[in-house]
């Protein structure tokens, strides 16, 4: 396709459909309609599922996701820099994604709000339309949006907190009624019961049945690491056992307890971004990729090898996040790196060396959505949701 913009952009049957907003000019892709609305126009995908909002710019696009989410405990801001805004917000089935991007250049606002099981097809037409032949993408690090940053809350939360092994302990006594003392006596023994999981003897409750019953017998398996490639502490876990229309989640935390849970399939993907932890600002988004040897990406005691800024900053970070999930029956898993002060970072493999480069964090929390949307559509019922 031709970068060349002609003097006058309008619409020409030489070239694909176009729509002018402000200083804004978007190819419509292939399989959308376009409208015009109130200051802008509406892109609607041709089966009416999914619409993108293209306006001009007039006050602060900013305040109304901050309005949205003061009064939304479980709401997450996952992205706030002065360019982009990426909101997710649970509802009882569901996980709404709202994507803000702000064009000051041009004095454009672009919108997406829908279901998380949509978004990331909606980011990529998104992205497509904003690094066309009509306009470059920014090349420039994007500047932090601590106002937004300040209005997120803590996220959606799991109802139990328990020491590490508790969930162990109702698998392998499920079938007991009579507990050996010194399993019952122990640390996650003892959480068992005042959590009501287990009984007197030790044998598991009505409660507690509820809770093992999807793991012991599954429809898929979803497991998502965190780790960091020069330490060697044991990695974090977050697993998610899947039985029909229930989840059982287990999330490790940073005090060394679990949190469980039992929640929809709809809102598993919240639950995953919130255990992630993403810093809505550390968003560097571009820069020169840096490669290292693989001895130096495991090991960053010595002096930082490059003099690319935003690296130093990655560098001088006390810890990098590696993610890596699978899950064997979706077929597909969720991959990524958060280093703090910089944000998302992709990498490659060579030889013997590693490429980094950083990103959008909206990178890994595509990746993090494609791969629960993956996974909860295994079994039919979550296929009947879409």
């Amino acid at each position: 396709m031709s970068r060349h913009v002609p003097w006058d952009p309008w619409p020409d049957v030489r070239w694909d459909a176009l729509a002018v907003v402000g200083g804004l000019v978007l190819e419509v892709p292939e399989g959308w309609t376009v409208s015009e609305v109130g200051s802008g126009v509406r892109l609607d995908r041709e089966d009416d599922a999914l619409s993108i909002d293209v306006r001009r710019l007039s006050g602060d696009p900013a305040a109304e996701i901050i309005r949205r989410v003061e009064d939304r405990p479980d709401a997450l801001v996952l992205e706030a820099t002065a360019d982009r805004v990426l909101v997710a917000l649970p509802e009882a089935d569901d996980v709404v994604i709202r994507d803000l991007r702000t064009l000051r250049d041009v004095r454009v606002e672009v919108t997406v709000e829908c279901s998380a099981r949509d978004w990331p097809d909606a980011a990529v037409v998104v992205d497509g339309m904003l690094d066309s032949r009509w306009r470059q993408a920014p090349d420039e690090p994007t500047t932090r949006n601590r106002r937004v940053a300040a209005a997120a809350a803590p996220g959606p939360t799991l109802p139990w907190r328990t020491p590490d092994g508790v969930l162990d302990h109702l698998v392998r006594f499920r079938d007991r009624g009579l507990v050996p003392a010194s399993a019952r006596r122990s640390e996650a023994g003892v959480a068992a019961r005042e959590l009501g999981f287990v009984g007197r003897f030790g044998g598991v409750t009505e409660k507690g049945d509820e809770l093992v019953g999807p793991v012991v017998d599954h429809d898929a398996l979803l497991v998502v690491e965190s780790s960091d490639p020069a330490s060697d502490t044991p990695p974090q876990r977050w697993a998610c056992w899947l039985q029909g229309q229930k989840c059982v989640v287990r999330a490790s935390q940073d005090d060394g307890s679990e949190a469980l849970g039992i929640v929809r399939p709809g809102s598993l993907v919240a639950h995953l971004l919130q255990w992630l932890d993403i810093d809505p600002v550390d968003s560097v988004g571009v820069g020169e990729p840096v490669t290292i040897t693989t001895a130096q990406y495991e090991d960053r005691s010595g002096p930082c090898p490059s003099d690319v800024e935003w690296f130093q900053r990655a560098w001088a970070a006390p810890r990098w996040q590696l993610v890596n999930g699978w899950s064997h029956q979706a077929g597909k898993g969720v991959h990524g790196m958060i280093v703090p002060g910089v944000g998302a970072l992709t990498w490659e493999r060579g030889e013997d060396t590693i490429t980094l480069r950083p990103e959008d964090t909206a990178v890994i929390v595509r990746s993090a959505i494609e791969g629960v949307n993956a996974f909860v559509a295994v079994t039919s019922g979550a296929q009947s949701q879409r």
